[in-house]
């Protein structure tokens, strides 16, 4: 009898053993996936923006740049416009999202709705790293009338948002030292 009782306690034991040998088979499997899918989104990537820099476009996979997001993280320096002050009010996020349609980002998108979570949640440094040395990869692979429009149409659109917030009590529309700066740092970063 006790024989039998081995055999099910060792029947019992492989079916645990290949149980955990199929789960492990099934998340290498997945993470192979994975890596797959990265390698393929960053040569989408590079093939998108002209990088070739890896430390850029690890930075801009790391923040999840991909695909679509990639116009809406060129916007990224409105964001910061419109948080200069410590707030984003709801005209500086309307704003915003009005230049995000403008510069061609669809109303219903993913990226818009990125665009949308940044301004509730506010800028992010790791993102504000990466677009600054996205920005300087452009000066590289961007012709100067191409990279000129960019940055002028970048700017532009930040004075515009930051004349939303106005100056003294919202009746002399001012813009305030924080915005000025994130303004140099977007004209700075784009070599202008």
């Amino acid at each position: 009898m006790s024989i039998g009782k081995h055999d099910a306690f060792e029947a019992r034991g492989n079916a645990y053993e290949e149980a955990y040998f199929r789960k492990r088979d099934a998340e290498l499997v997945e993470k192979l996936r994975g890596v797959f899918q990265a390698r393929r989104e960053r040569e989408e990537l590079q093939s998108l923006t002209g990088i070739t820099s890896d430390e850029v476009l690890d930075r801009l996979m790391a923040v999840q740049v991909k695909g679509e997001m990639l116009t809406a993280f060129k916007l990224l320096p409105l964001v910061e416009i419109a948080w200069a002050d410590g707030v984003c009010d709801r005209r500086e996020a309307e704003a915003v999202v009005r230049a995000a349609i403008k510069f061609g980002i669809p109303d219903d998108s993913a990226a818009l709705a990125r665009i949308k979570e940044w301004l509730e949640r506010g800028p992010n440094p790791e993102a504000r790293r990466a677009w600054t040395m996205y920005a300087g990869e452009l000066r590289k692979v961007l012709s100067p009338a191409e990279l000129k429009t960019f940055r002028e149409d970048l700017l532009a659109t930040a004075k515009e948002i930051a004349s939303l917030s106005g100056g003294i009590l919202s009746t002399f529309f001012q813009v305030s030292a924080e915005e000025k700066s994130v303004m140099k740092n977007i004209t700075d970063a784009l070599g202008g």
